[in-house]
């Protein structure tokens, strides 16, 4: 009986002993699980113009959000808006100053669209990558000719002189002309001056005309770092956030992947 009893508890005991080994395995998976899909490698993509501040949204995000180490900023557009190119720029120098950033150039960065691209820490563009085209325009249509030869009246009431500026049943003013203008030189130099911040070595006086180049002369002109592509820029990313292939995740801000298909894209 006492024998019996005996084995009886050494039994408990092995079970209770296989638990527990179980247990801490089990923990300690967990916290691998937990330490590689809350390291992630963000990727933000901007296409087409940049007419709004979404793209600055996404930035903020992933300035905010500790489990992103490092962001790719894949970029093919050819600029955007003043606003929101400067305001885009702007937050990503604010992301540089914190997290490693790589930009990745597809078919074309230009204007805007490389004013962004230059607040990054390390730019890839391909060997046809269409890229500077720096410069700054306003347009303003007027069809006050064709309304008079067409017998077309109109009759504009304003608050003030200002207030139908680019309206298009009128030329602009040599006043408005001249104002236009200096805001046109006033923006070329700010957009300028933010490049020149971001890249001190970059080379802009052949292209202050709003021409382009191609990425294979872009780096003639300090524009760019290396010719690569998008798996460059994810290498790049996560040597300078000191990663190792298989300690992080790739997840596009505009899209957060959930946990389990995060782990599905991993697997």
């Amino acid at each position: 009986m006492v024998k019996g009893r005996r084995s009886k508890t050494l039994r408990k005991r092995y079970i209770w002993l296989i638990a527990a080994l179980i247990a801490i395995a089990s923990l300690f998976y967990s916290y691998n699980v937990y330490s590689t899909y809350s390291t992630r490698i963000g990727v933000i993509r901007i296409m087409d113009e940049v007419i709004d501040f979404s793209y600055a949204d996404q930035i903020e995000n992933a300035l905010k959000d500790p489990r992103i180490r490092a962001v790719v900023v894949v970029i093919d557009s050819p600029g955007g808006t003043v606003q929101a190119c400067f305001e885009t720029e702007e937050r990503l120098s604010k992301l540089r100053a914190e997290k490693p950033v790589v930009v990745t150039m597809g078919q074309y960065a230009a204007s805007g669209g490389y004013l962004i691209a230059s607040a990054s820490d390390y730019i890839f563009a391909r060997n046809q990558t269409i890229t500077a085209g720096l410069g700054i325009i306003a347009v303003w249509i007027s069809y006050e000719n064709k309304f008079q030869k067409e017998g077309i009246e109109y009759f504009v009431w304003r608050s003030g002189e200002a207030k139908d500026e680019f309206a298009p049943w009128r030329a602009p003013t040599p006043e408005e002309n001249e104002r236009i203008q200096q805001l046109v030189d006033n923006l070329m130099r700010e957009l300028v001056d933010r490049i020149k911040r971001n890249r001190p070595r970059v080379k802009l006086e052949d292209l202050m005309d709003g021409s382009t180049v191609y990425g294979s002369e872009a780096l003639r002109y300090n524009l760019i770092d290396e010719i690569g592509n998008y798996n460059s820029a994810l290498r790049k990313a996560a040597e300078l956030a000191n990663l190792k292939e298989g300690e992080y995740i790739v997840v596009e801000m505009a899209n957060p992947p959930s946990f389990w298909s995060a782990i599905k894209r991993a697997l």
